[in-house]
């Protein structure tokens, strides 16, 4: 009778066991597709998968790799692995323990990925790494002349205020260099003419970094003009162009949030900005208002103290809803986050560097079209709370709901003008306020008169 007992008892605990492998395996997530792609922004990897699970990071040296352990997942039957692009070589997959799929990424450089994310699409959620954009070249080696001439400066940095020549792309139209008193110097064969770019990378200086928003993306279209304009394309255009202009102007190197068409949930914005060094942050959007007769360009700052009209507060509900459309969920305890970040803005003056640059720029806008606003507006706008360290705002290039402005927001020439105008006040802002260590602060102690670089006609 013990034994009987003992024998039913044993049936039912492998009956269990076999029921929780059953459960766990319907349970088990499926990583569908790699993706790794690199543009302005930098390497993008993505990794989707049918349902959010729980992963581990491990970064390993000697060579560089990163490794992502997704423990309780199994790669999609015939899933064919992505070739390098950018940053990563080479991608490979393991099981380091059964029941857990590693994937390891072959870096060509020790350089540290931003957080890793989820963000959601049409397709499910993905896990997002990204490493930001390319480094500076290695300081080229000095070439020194023999018997170099006497009116060739003997300090690296007096070519500053000469104006030296740049091989770049035709930028804004920018206030013209200090002209230099002293004769031309001899060309020599051993010493081939240096840009400016040159100088920066021997004197050990960096460019100032303009980080460059697209406003929505992805599952996100923004608003919509009378014609079906999304804002999410029109944000992206003059982003892409601004990034143009400004990798034109020594001195400056742009990075994009985003380069393509994809969401990104609005905590993450300012966040990878910052990751990338930015000394600026600047989300571009479209405008809309009920009513198709409003018109102009503004710009916001992030606001402490509510918003600073009507306006100001139905954009910031408008523009806060992206992630409920983007599907990204929020954190728990955003408003001691909120409250805790503002405190910071307010205590290191970034509220104040923002007005001051948001003014800059308002004033170049002005010079385009139509402003909606002549002051500087204030919203609590989400996508501005974590720029907790460089300055930052919101420009709205005018309104997508008005016909009139619908058509010009959709023509490269205009968008150019808008882009050009946006990157004279950023200019300004800094031929005034350079960070030190960077090539404008650099000029301006060289020459005294904080004058900017020159760039060319858009």
């Amino acid at each position: 009778m013990r034994a009987k007992g003992a024998n039913i008892q044993q049936l039912l605990l492998a009956t269990a066991l076999l029921a929780g492998v059953c459960w766990n395996l319907a349970r088990a997530g499926e990583l569908r597709e790699i993706r790794v792609a690199s543009g302005p922004t930098g390497t993008r990897a993505e990794l989707q998968l049918d349902r959010e699970v729980g992963f581990d990071v491990i970064r390993l040296s000697g060579p560089e790799r990163l490794a992502v352990d997704l423990p309780g997942t199994a790669l999609r039957q015939g899933l064919a692995l992505p070739a390098g692009a950018g940053l990563v070589r080479a991608v490979r997959s393991g099981h380091p323990v059964p029941g857990t799929i590693r994937i390891v990424f072959d870096l060509a450089d020790e350089v540290a990925a931003i957080r890793p994310h989820y963000e959601q699409g049409a397709a499910g959620p993905r896990l997002v790494l990204e490493w930001p954009g390319e480094r500076l070249p290695a300081p080229a080696p000095a070439v020194a002349a023999t018997n170099p001439p006497a009116a060739t400066p003997r300090d690296p940095l007096a070519i500053l205020t000469q104006g030296a020549a740049t091989s770049a792309a035709p930028g804004p139209a920018l206030p013209a260099p200090v002209p230099s008193t002293a004769p031309p110097p001899v060309a020599s064969a051993q010493a081939p003419a240096r840009t400016v770019q040159d100088i920066a990378r021997n004197a050990n200086l960096r460019p100032l970094v303009i980080a460059i928003d697209a406003g929505h993306g992805g599952q996100d279209p923004g608003s919509r003009g009378p014609s079906g304009t999304r804002e999410k394309d029109v944000a992206l255009a003059i982003a892409k162009e601004l990034a143009r202009q400004v990798d034109a102007v020594p001195g400056m190197k742009a990075y994009l949030t985003r380069d393509s068409d994809y969401f990104i949930p609005l905590n993450q914005r300012a966040r990878k900005a910052s990751a990338a060094g930015a000394d600026i942050f600047l989300s571009i959007h479209a405008d809309a208002w009920t009513k198709p007769t409003a018109k102009g360009a503004g710009v916001f700052v992030l606001s402490t103290r509510g918003a600073s009209s009507q306006r100001a507060r139905w954009l910031a509900d408008k523009e806060n809803a992206s992630d409920i459309i983007g599907g990204a969920i929020p954190g728990g305890g955003g408003d001691a986050v909120l409250a805790s970040v503002l405190l910071d803005l307010t205590q290191s003056g970034n509220l104040k560097a923002s007005e001051d640059a948001a003014s800059h720029i308002l004033g170049k806008l002005a010079t385009v079209g139509n402003m909606h606003k002549n002051h500087i507006e204030r919203a609590n706008l989400a996508v501005l709370r974590t720029s907790d360290k460089m300055p930052a705002m919101l420009v709205e290039t005018g309104f997508i709901s008005n016909p009139e402005e619908e058509k010009k927001l959709r023509d490269p020439a205009f968008q150019r003008k808008l882009a050009a105008a946006i990157l004279e006040g950023v200019d300004r802002y800094f031929s005034r306020q350079s960070p030190p260590g960077t090539l404008y602060a650099a000029r301006a102690g060289a020459s005294g008169s904080g004058a900017a670089f020159g760039g060319g006609s858009p």
